[in-house]
């Protein structure tokens, strides 16, 4: 690996000699005697760890990651201004685009950045093997924080290569630090990479046991992991490798299913970690940084205008300059002059202010009803909309900051909206997860000059709404409001006669302006275009393309910032740290074990055990019969739907094909077995000097027959 041995050799002399991630960034590599006095400071260690885990959050919290983790998969579809089309309709190559950011090219517009994870995972390995070196020649800390720095740098390593298995299959192992450039890489088979990952966390809990980090609260820094969340990536590997490659596919393991079960029931009754009764608080921003639920977490930190420390470091690389080279924008958010942060608050928002024209447009106008708030603060703050009903100001900030900017990146699948339909009257989890109206407080109702009615609903008090879901999302009354229903049908009919001069009303089908093309899940797309004349009002208000499914759409509320900061309203990023590992995955890791070890009544009581914490007061949300894979993966995309998880539960269980074949119109088209592997990167081909055209086959399932390393680099089959 030319490209990215050469890089390592950079970072093998890399120096971090302070605790946060901006020094990190802005010093200067130190080699030889001087690495080691900087490595030889509890200071210098303790930063060469912060910048280990400054590596997850190129991937955790950023659009391409979620692109390549969700995207592809059953439940979402792209939206208008996507940029990983290509990859979500499996219309995917090996080009790299290249780390620029520059406007207009693919670098941006279209995108799977598959270069930059390869190189950010490598190079983050890297610093792992780096910071196992040094811990262990320092003699500047004792040894029981040396054994708390080694458990997060094999945790972090494991971490890391779970990601690149899980995407590339057959990948080079390294486990030391590169001193040497190479250019003649060595794919090691999946099951040998799982192997080493699983030993790994081994040594990650075994260390944390020793030097007694068994919580987050005496973890060695802010957002960094701990024994049970060891614990918890081993439960969650040992189910990926058994469920991809078979139960007793890694030597030295046993059944692996087995070690999935032991693990993730460990986890639930000793971790400390508990579920909330009021699902809306597993997502409430205020629980972030102490969420019960969380057994590993990236961190973000809450200044988002400036500074280094919520980016992803630096490349190895540098310019003719000297400077260190950037990563694309993609994996920083808003570059690394801005600090950056988290994208999520971004991925799944419909434009509901700056959508269709028939509800005025964004703006503070008496014949506007919504507005982006980008100022709470200063003299020419914009968080009111003057009423036109009584001519005052009306605050608006709270309600309408949570919403997000419309980006149209992702939304909802046909699929995943009917799941989550299915279980509304007994499941929390459905107003937790899908956004289904935009609403407005009462003194703006007068504002909506096209829905001169818009006054004739119940209006919810925000304060009582807030005080009951600890959010504003369901107060106030309806401005738009997406429905499941056929708007062809009698019920559909219904629905329009009552929203009619109310409030816009879309369908998912039919009606006069659909969310997709099809009731069928298998067929249907988002609509893309403009209503020139409406069949309810004959009029032109939906006469733009923004009133199609692809832009208008109901949206996913747990990534949403829900609480107010006006420091950041309706901010461009989110500076909410994402939950890698939290504990209603160890309750859905139990019982696909039991399920797969022969333990149905076991598996059904598990997932039982769960959704009765997620019923809805008063309701019975249990289920009968007999668990299948089936089962499990209609669990888990109800409650992990959007956790850069989707594409791997799908690769994992082998029905990639058949679910999106099914539930994906946007990528049945073009999907085939080479799509359970992504392409090794051209960007890392081009440097390699034992490049081979050999080739090896895929079975039905899609695993590539590769049991015996090969001295050559190749490229995944079929690409």
């Amino acid at each position: 690996m030319k490209t990215i041995y050469g890089l390592f050799l950079a970072v093998s002399v890399l120096g971090v000699t302070a605790t946060s991630c901006s020094d990190y960034l802005t010093e200067d590599n130190k080699t030889g005697t001087t690495a080691d006095l900087a490595y030889n400071t509890a200071s210098g260690i303790d930063g060469l760890v912060s910048s280990a885990y400054a590596y997850a959050r190129g991937w955790w919290g950023k659009e391409p990651s979620l692109g390549l983790a969700e995207m592809g998969s059953d439940l979402f579809y792209y939206g208008y201004d996507n940029k990983q089309k290509s990859l979500c309709s499996y219309d995917l190559s090996a080009e790299s685009y290249g780390f620029s950011s520059t406007s207009g090219t693919n670098a941006v517009n279209n995108n799977p950045c598959l270069d930059q994870y390869w190189e950010l995972f490598y190079a983050g390995i890297d610093v792992c093997n780096n910071t196992l070196k040094y811990v262990d020649e320092s003699s500047a800390i004792d040894d029981t924080q040396k054994a708390a720095y080694e458990a997060d740098a094999y945790f972090l390593r494991a971490l890391y290569y779970s990601q690149m298995v899980a995407l590339w299959g057959p990948i080079p192992y390294n486990s030391e630090p590169i001193t040497t450039v190479s250019t003649t890489p060595v794919r090691q088979p999946e099951n040998v990479v799982y192997g080493h990952i699983l030993d790994d966390l081994k040594l990650a809990m075994e260390k944390y046991k020793s030097a007694g980090i068994m919580s987050q609260s005496n973890a060695t820094g802010t957002g960094r992991a701990y024994y049970y969340s060891a614990e918890a990536l081993y439960a969650r590997v040992a189910l990926y490798a058994a469920s991809w490659l078979g139960a007793n596919s890694v030597d030295g393991y046993g059944n692996l299913y087995t070690e999935a079960l032991n693990a993730a029931k460990d986890v639930i009754s000793s971790s400390g970690a508990s579920l909330y009764t009021r699902y809306s608080d597993t997502w409430n921003l205020n629980n972030e940084e102490n969420n019960s639920e969380s057994l590993f977490r990236v961190h973000y930190g809450n200044t988002l205008s400036s500074g280094y420390d919520n980016c992803v470091p630096y490349r190895f690389s540098t310019d003719e300059d000297g400077d260190h080279e950037e990563y694309n924008s993609l994996l920083t958010r808003r570059g690394y002059s801005k600090n950056g942060g988290s994208a999520m608050n971004l991925m799944f928002v419909s434009m509901w202010n700056n959508g269709a024209s028939d509800l005025g447009g964004s703006g503070q106008n008496k014949n506007q009803v919504f507005v982006r708030v980008t100022d709470a603060t200063s003299s020419s703050r914009n968080d009111y909309i003057v009423s036109a009903t009584t001519g005052e100001k009306v605050t608006v900030g709270p309600y309408y900051s949570p919403y997000g900017r419309g980006f149209t990146r992702y939304l909802p699948s046909l699929y995943l909206w009917q799941l989550l339909d299915e279980v509304k009257e007994t499941d929390q989890r459905y107003q937790g997860t899908m956004l289904t109206s935009y609403r407005i407080p009462k003194d703006l109702a007068g504002n909506a000059t096209n829905y001169p009615n818009m006054a004739d609903q119940d209006f919810a008090d925000y304060d009582s709404v807030y005080n009951a879901d600890g959010n504003y999302f369901n107060g106030g009354g309806a401005a738009i409001v997406y429905s499941l229903l056929d708007g062809d049908s009698q019920e559909g009919q219904a629905a329009q006669a009552e929203a009619k001069n109310k409030y816009r009303i879309q369908f998912a089908s039919g009606g006069d302006i659909p969310v997709y093309t099809s009731n069928d899940p298998a067929t249907a797309l988002p609509t893309e275009s403009a209503k020139k004349t409406s069949d309810v009002y004959g009029d032109s208000r939906y006469n733009s393309y923004k009133i199609g499914g692809w832009c208008s759409y109901p949206g996913i509320r747990k990534f949403l910032d829900d609480q107010y900061d006006t420091d950041y309203p309706t901010y461009d990023c989110s500076y909410r740290d994402i939950m890698v590992l939290r504990l209603a995955e160890m309750y859905l890791i139990e019982a696909e074990a039991e399920m797969q070890t022969g333990d149905n009544s076991s598996a059904l009581a598990t997932i039982n055990a769960l959704r009765t914490v997620r019923a809805i007061s008063g309701k019975d949300n249990t289920i009968s019969g007999t668990v299948t894979i089936e089962t499990i993966l209609k669990e888990r995309a109800l409650e992990l739907c959007g956790e850069y998880q989707r594409w791997f539960d799908l690769k994992r269980t082998h029905t990639l094909l058949d679910h999106v074949k099914k539930y994906n119109a946007q990528g049945s088209g073009n999907i085939a077995l080479k799509h359970y592997y992504r392409p090794i990167p051209n960007y890392e081909l081009e440097s390699d000097t034992n490049l081979s055209s050999e080739t090896y086959s895929q079975d039905a399932d899609g695993v590539i027959q590769y049991s015996t390393a090969s001295a050559n680099m190749w490229q995944n089959p079929g690409y």
